[in-house]
């Protein structure tokens, strides 16, 4: 997920203040169905590819270029950002990059406590929750407070759809560690550190577009904010008792009383994730983790429990606030933090028709 020099396995040096880093992230996994599609799916093995590159240019101006090899074959840009970074305080980002959301987005699929992305995580996105535009980020307070707002490319610029007056999303999130300050770099976060820093972190996110849900014939606002917290704490010196953590969040998504349009409206593949399918609705999700302190074998398990239900608005999916809700019960094997990893979940999913199905995940990621 994140444009950082931590997954750099080759950094090359080009001159002063000059360099080259690259390093690649694999994820696999295996499901004995999809428990989200309507027929519970079937049996799925399925692996991508990520290739992080970045470079700096001079000491203040640097570039980074993430792409991604999909389960079809394709590739698609992830990340391009040309970043000017003259102090912690005041960074400018410009390109295709992550906007201020929730956590879960933040983290992005490698730096989860679970494998599976949370279902509740609905901002929109062009392609793995990324957009187009320029973001200003910073860290203050001994890196303690982080902020970042920026502007977007904004949902549904399509012909037929309520963007196509072109209006920009806005997006903005602070967040404050109480604790330790969270080492990822950035304004990226993980949702566990497997004991490396004590977290008690507190997020608050907003995204904002007018004209950004529905068709040309019925629009509406688009409004969604979002709380999360992260605690995390090592048990004893050392965490010689383990690492408990504990996540949390609560969303609310607005659409101004209108259904926004189908995802991927009149065949736009390209931008499929920012077009249409935003719900209206209030969602959660919880989950909770402990890493166990000794090592069995190469690594530790940690067993974690997830639950995530999202409530959709009863004036716009029928009377009783219809809900979807999903539970996981799992296991992480941590070799090498996230950059090596193997995690064995079970997921129950209701969706809002009652119809409940179950299935197993086995899932691999590594990062070097």
């Amino acid at each position: 997920m994140q444009a950082s020099p931590a997954q750099a396995a080759i950094t090359v040096n080009l001159g002063p203040e000059q360099s080259f880093s690259m390093g690649v992230g694999v994820r696999g996994q295996y499901m004995t169905a999809d428990p989200s599609t309507p027929d519970g799916g079937s049996a799925a093995a399925a692996s991508d590819l990520r290739v992080y590159m970045g470079g700096q240019i001079i000491h203040m101006v640097k570039a980074t270029l993430n792409v991604e090899r999909i389960r079809d074959g394709n590739w698609n840009v992830l990340d391009g950002i040309l970043q000017f970074e003259p102090m912690k305080a005041v960074n400018l980002w410009l390109g295709r990059m992550l906007p201020g959301s929730d956590r879960s987005n933040l983290d992005g699929p490698y730096f989860l406590s679970t494998y599976a992305f949370p279902m509740v995580a609905q901002y929109p996105g062009m392609w793995s929750g990324r957009n187009d535009g320029a973001t200003v980020w910073g860290k203050l307070a001994h890196d303690r407070f982080r902020y970042m707002a920026g502007v977007y490319k904004g949902h549904n610029w399509v012909d037929g759809g309520s963007g196509d007056g072109h209006n920009p999303l806005f997006a903005g999130r602070i967040e404050y560690n109480f604790l330790d300050p969270e080492p990822s770099p950035a304004y990226y976060t993980a949702s566990t550190y497997y004991g490396k820093v004590d977290i008690l972190a507190i997020g608050l996110a907003g995204q904002y577009q007018v004209n950004g849900v529905g068709s040309a014939q019925q629009r509406g606002d688009y409004k969604a904010w979002n709380v999360d917290g992260l605690f995390e704490k090592r048990i004893g010196q050392k965490a010689r008792y383990g690492v408990y953590t504990l996540e949390a969040a609560y969303y609310q998504y607005h659409t101004d009383g209108v259904r926004d349009i189908a995802p991927g409206f009149n065949n736009h593949k390209a931008d499929y994730g920012n077009i249409g399918g935003i719900n209206a609705g209030t969602a959660f999700l919880v989950s909770t983790a402990y890493l166990i302190p000794w090592r069995v074998g190469w690594g530790r398990i940690q067993p974690l429990l997830r639950y995530q239900q999202f409530r959709y608005a009863k004036d716009l999916y029928g009377a009783g606030n219809p809900k979807t809700r999903q539970f996981d019960a799992g296991a992480n094997y941590v070799m090498d933090g996230h950059n090596l990893r193997f995690t064995f979940d079970f997921a129950r999913y209701t969706p809002a028709s009652g119809a409940q199905s179950n299935a197993f995940l086995l899932g691999m990621q590594m990062q070097y």
